[in-house]
């Protein structure tokens, strides 16, 4: 990446008057393959191929070098102009990002959530939003590694010179920070294409975040998991669910109430797709069945109650999947909030809390959508006995940056939340004996 890195600073700032992106990229031989691929799908192609004048349609457009398309031949043993017309459409669509983006917008501290142009329901498929319509897919870019013990698919960055770009699977591709200019944006040059995202089991497999799957398999939920539009899964790693013996026994608990395989994994799922740039120090979310959740950041690591996030921003069809180094603890409401220390863990079964459930409240995130901190249908997996009081507050949240989970509601259309518990109540009236023979940890 040397020498398109060199080329690049020496034509930077050149002025670019109704020109396409297809005649900007031609300065640069390293994106010969780029511009080939443009010219063999005008159909599909036509808007980066178009001079479009500056405007509310500004966009930034990531370019894979000619290093990117050799990679790609080399991974798939053919080139990737073989691919359908639409295939390539969705490809070049995930590579355009809403807006110019400058040098100095992508080097956010905690990195920069940006919405692409793809729409198409296979790998967007996220939250419905209030007006309508289909909200697009994302990447996130980083210019450093926050996540403090991240095991995923990182490179060490050169923090002079280029920035890190997270796709589906979490997935990631280099960006040359100094970008070009067409009549329609910007451009930057990309060492790799993007991964078009998959659902979130899928998501979750590419990661090694394989004991959660079995659960899901387990407690036969893998479906309707995966239907869930805007959800966000915090899994704990396969090491996790090792220290947890009575979980991980193919006799232990599997549906019986709240310390039961199946509501420990509901508990890891949130309604919206939350991003790191949307868990703020001292935000109070909801679960799937009804816990409070405590946003802790400390020294660039983020904590859910007790359970350190480890690996971030795996981007998935229908919302977002991060790991975690350990199962979350039940939130101990009677103490002083301050601390991932308070996020109490019950070992003791007997112990274990009733939800107290979050104050239904929204708040505006900087794209405009509402970040959810209640689930209107989150406690209906409980037992009776262990309905959460009605009476419980918390802090409102203050959430900015990332994009827009929709808030959840009672009335209506289905939410994503309902959809997904649909499916989790649904074991219980099958009962046990649907469970044989289903995969088991």
């Amino acid at each position: 990446m040397r020498h398109s890195t060199i080329v690049l600073h020496l034509v930077a700032g050149i002025t670019v008057h109704a020109q396409s992106l297809l005649d900007a990229t031609a300065r640069y031989p390293q994106l010969s393959d780029f511009n080939e691929l443009l010219s063999s799908f005008p159909d599909v192609a036509a808007n980066l191929l178009a001079n479009i004048s500056t405007g509310p349609e500004q966009q930034t457009v990531l370019v894979p070098s000619n290093e990117a398309f050799d990679t790609y031949r080399q991974q798939n043993n053919a080139n990737i102009s073989s691919l359908s017309s639409s295939d390539v459409g969705n490809i070049l669509n995930y590579h355009t990002l809403q807006g110019a983006l400058s040098s100095s917008d992508i080097q956010q501290p905690s990195g920069l959530i940006s919405n692409t142009a793809l729409t198409n329901s296979t790998y967007a498929n996220r939250e419905v939003p209030a007006n309508g319509g289909r909200l697009s897919q994302v990447v996130f870019i980083s210019t450093s590694d926050t996540t403090v013990g991240a095991k995923i698919k990182a490179r060490q960055i050169d923090a002079l010179s280029s920035a890190d770009v997270e796709s589906g699977e979490g997935n990631r591709v280099s960006l040359e920070r100094t970008p070009g200019n067409w009549s329609g944006g910007l451009f930057y040059v990309v060492d790799g294409f993007l991964t078009l995202p998959v659902n979130q089991t899928d998501t979750m497999t590419a990661q090694n975040l394989t004991s959660f799957v079995l659960g899901l398999n387990r407690t036969n939920v893998t479906e309707g998991t995966n239907a869930a539009k805007g959800l966000t899964c915090v899994c704990p790693n396969n090491e996790a669910f090792a220290a947890m013996n009575d979980l991980a026994n193919t006799n232990g608990n599997v549906t019986d109430g709240p310390a039961s395989l199946l509501a420990t994994l509901t508990r890891h799922g949130l309604t919206g797709s939350y991003y790191t740039t949307n868990f703020t120090d001292g935000d109070l979310i909801q679960s799937q069945n009804g816990y409070p959740i405590l946003v802790t950041r400390r020294n660039g690591a983020i904590f859910l109650n007790d359970a350190q996030i480890v690996g971030t921003n795996f981007i998935a069809n229908t919302g977002c999947v991060h790991a975690l180094d350990r199962i979350m603890g039940f939130l101990n409401t009677t103490t002083n909030i301050t601390t991932p220390a308070n996020a109490s863990i019950y070992s003791d079964t007997s112990n274990i809390p009733s939800p107290t459930p979050v104050e239904t409240a929204t708040t505006s995130s900087a794209s405009g959508g509402a970040i959810p901190t209640s689930n209107a249908t989150g406690n209906q997996l409980l037992p009776e006995s262990t309905a959460p009081p009605t009476s419980a507050t918390s802090p409102t949240a203050d959430v900015t940056g990332g994009t827009e989970p929709a808030a959840a509601s009672s009335t209506g259309t289905t939410s994503a939340a309902a959809l997904l518990l649909d499916w989790y109540a649904g074991i219980f009236v099958l009962g046990p004996a649907f469970l044989t023979g289903i995969l088991v940890l």
